[in-house]
């Protein structure tokens, strides 16, 4: 009975804490930018719609910093994403584990490829231009207790468009609370500060408030939900459901999601994965509709521990 309100307790702090972030991010007046902050590029985090908060591996980085906290063992994971027309997605992450904690490097990069260029009046030039960007992140993690993970994480972004470049620091903080051998419980707040400004024109970096839990069914059944709260779109929600199949040396993981995030660009979800002995693992995501566009994406990613 003290465990079951305790619980409730957390819940309701949850609530109350995110009922506050909402009422804050209605009075601010945030502009949209960098596109790369609300792609989601692991294929893990993809096909699981982005309900990632509470997961604990090197893809957690970029959703919940605290996410690394429970890694034993070093961890590389790299990921590759062709999205829209010529634009392209690459994902780098490590983590490695301490007597003091865990530490995890992420680097992430976006290329829109080649765009054709217009004039003040809307007229082609007969030229065309690039715009890229890189975010890099190094991230601290480490277990409170048996039952609070706490995570922090410094980034450093950078954009280019044409010849104009703009760069601007930036921090996340998460926690994931382990209730039971069944539920977990996250929080993360993502891009705390910092702005990009291209001549006069200055944006914000999007500040994103996330909550989420995870019920692991049985063994080798896990469901996964988060509610993410971005100062400059409406609240968007995310679902995941992964069921691990074991074969001998093998798991295979068959994962499927959604996100209602539209401007993501992204709906219903379906993943695969092949895990090797828990030291190999090769993960595919699938988009079968990407918004008013007639384009499907597909995710893929490796990752090695040692």
């Amino acid at each position: 009975m003290k465990k079951i309100i305790k619980l409730i307790r957390i819940i309701v702090a949850i609530f109350v804490l995110l009922d506050s972030v909402i009422l804050f991010a209605v009075n601010q007046n945030v502009g949209t930018t960098s596109a790369m902050f609300k792609v989601l590029l692991s294929p893990k985090v993809v096909s699981l719609g982005g309900a990632y908060s509470t997961f604990t591996d090197a893809d957690s980085l970029v959703i919940n910093p605290a996410g690394v906290s429970l890694a034993t063992s070093k961890e590389v994971s790299f990921a590759y994403t062709k999205w829209l027309v010529d634009t392209s997605y690459g994902y780098l992450s490590f983590v490695l584990p301490t007597g003091i904690g865990s530490f995890g490097l992420s680097v992430s990069y976006f290329t829109a490829g080649e765009i054709d260029e217009y004039d003040a009046n809307g007229n082609p030039t007969n030229k065309t231009f690039t715009a890229n960007g890189v975010l890099s992140s190094l991230a601290y993690s480490r277990k409170l207790n048996e039952k609070i993970l706490v995570g922090i994480a410094g980034k450093f972004y950078s954009e280019t468009i044409d010849d104009k470049s703009a760069t601007s620091p930036s921090a996340d903080i998460g926690s994931i609370v382990v209730l039971n051998e069944k539920i977990k419980l996250g929080v993360a707040v993502q891009n705390l500060f910092g702005s990009i400004k291209f001549i006069k024109q200055e944006d914000k970096l999007p500040l994103l408030f996330k909550v989420g839990g995870s019920y692991r069914i049985i063994d080798n059944l896990v469901s996964a939900i988060d509610i993410n709260l971005p100062t400059d779109n409406n609240v968007a929600v995310n679902i995941g459901v992964e069921y691990n199949i074991k074969l001998s040396d093998f798991i295979i993981p068959v994962r499927v999601g959604y996100n209602t995030a539209t401007d993501t660009l992204i709906g219903f979800s379906l993943g695969i994965g092949f895990i090797y002995k828990d030291i190999v693992g090769i993960n595919l995501a699938w988009t079968p509709s990407v918004s008013e566009l007639d384009q499907q994406l597909l995710n893929a990613g490796v990752s090695f521990k040692f």
